[in-house]
């Protein structure tokens, strides 16, 4: 792989507005989510109206754009996304490449759909980042309260932060994931209350973690997805024995969801359904209980200190000496016993919920926002009825959007649907 310096962006929050230059502002249109789609619909935004420095805000609860993201990745070892290069965070569809071409780093473009590196990605966001700042429209802003007024005149929205400083916005941007909704299947929960630095989710894990020392572990991963398959190879790679459990055979698929759902025709067929709870059930159908891409089910398969368990469930966890902080446990599964396991990890991924989000109970029980399965039903511009000018972005907008939804491709999906709104509020 080619040497290569990281673009430049701020490393920290001196070059970024914060929440003090915020308040008792109006702001014209606040996109609420410093990450991939929050940062993708900002700079479509400006690229498209470069007057819209001046009546856009983002803000986010971290100092630097695109932490989460960035934290995700580093925690599970991924080295290569999942999605081609032309889905990314600009209007270019050949941005990434053309960058790569530029960079002399063509070889980080992995065949076949020329999956970026996590590095390149990174990298390349960075260079975009640039904008962000260019135009100071980031602002390190942790929302506490999100008020709604529809009499309160042109700006009838209201953010609070956690400092319970304020400011009012014409037009409110959605962009949050389902990050804080990390689901932990029934079953696991007392053992992870009776071993809670033992039996962890995998939002709470970090593959580069020392504790385990210089001595390999034996590390139990739940899951049938890609951040399992992930996990297992990176520890794998660190020299750690795993051993992979799924309730139901792995399957590996190179994407996350067919791709015809990025097209007009299955979108349009999505579109013709009124049924929302049946939209739900062909989200699950089409993204299922996750897959695993064939580079990565390769490396299962091939690694040595990898032991796969599929069409396995865990009957009991205990620790050997009967000690609830044992240092090591003992897994007893449909298939077998396996002992001396320092953690089990649950990739068991993350099942949205609007309730989850502290700042947007107050809005959602005053209004009484509907919910499917803890989605919002959208209208077709991605509005979060009946409150109107409040849009929805990633996650949030699956009921309209579909499988696509949440991924970075899901981004430009959203913004083309409300893209006509934004504009009209500048």
């Amino acid at each position: 792989m080619t040497s290569h310096q990281p673009s430049a962006i701020p490393t920290d929050n001196r070059q970024l507005t914060t929440d003090n230059h915020l308040a008792h502002r109006n702001i014209p249109i606040t996109i609420v989510g410093g990450g991939i789609h929050g940062v993708s619909i900002a700079l479509r935004l400006l690229r498209e109206t470069p007057t819209a420095a001046k009546h856009l805000a983002i803000v986010d609860q971290h100092p630097l754009p695109l932490a989460q993201w960035r934290d995700k990745t580093e925690r599970q070892g991924m080295t290569f996304l999942r999605s081609p290069a032309v889905h990314h965070i600009t209007p270019d569809a050949l941005g990434i490449v053309e960058y790569a071409e530029r960079h002399n780093r063509t070889s980080e473009l992995a065949p076949p759909y020329a999956q970026p590196s996590t590095q390149l990605f990174s990298d390349f966001c960075n260079a975009a980042l640039t904008e962000l700042t260019e135009h100071q429209v980031y602002y390190q802003f942790e929302v506490a309260k999100l008020r709604w007024d529809k009499g309160a005149g042109p700006f009838p929205f209201r953010l609070i932060s956690t400092g319970n400083e304020g400011f009012r916005s014409r037009c409110v941007i959605l962009a949050i994931g389902a990050d804080d909704c990390a689901y932990v299947p029934p079953e696991f929960t007392r053992w992870q209350h009776q071993y809670p630095d033992r039996v962890i989710h995998a939002s709470q894990f970090t593959v580069s973690k020392k504790e385990f020392g210089a001595t390999p572990a034996k590390i139990v991963i739940v899951g049938g997805g890609l951040t399992a398959g992930t996990l297992a190879k990176s520890l794998s790679e660190r020299g750690h024995s795993v051993a992979l459990i799924a309730r139901k055979q792995l399957r590996t698929e190179q994407f996350d969801f067919p791709p015809v759902w990025l097209g007009p025709k299955a979108l349009a067929e999505f579109a013709s359904e009124t049924d929302f709870q049946r939209r739900y059930d062909i989200i699950q159908q089409n993204r299922g209980e996750g897959s695993i891409t064939p580079d990565i089910m390769e490396t299962l398969i091939d690694a040595p200190n990898i032991d796969l368990y599929p069409e396995t469930c865990i009957r009991n966890i205990v620790s050997v000496d009967r000690k609830e902080q044992a240092q090591h446990l003992q897994v007893e599964t449909t298939q077998s016993v396996i002992r001396g396991v320092s953690r089990i990890i649950l990739a068991t991924g993350y099942q949205f919920n609007l309730h989850r989000y502290g700042f947007l109970k107050e809005l959602i029980t005053q209004h009484q926002v509907p919910l499917v399965q803890g989605l919002p039903r959208l209208d077709a511009d991605l509005q979060l009825h009946p409150i109107q000018n409040l849009f929805c972005s990633g996650t949030m907008a699956q009921l309209q959007i579909g499988p696509a939804s949440g991924n970075i491709a899901g981004a430009n999906l959203a913004y083309e649907r409300f893209r006509q709104k934004l504009r009209s509020h500048l």
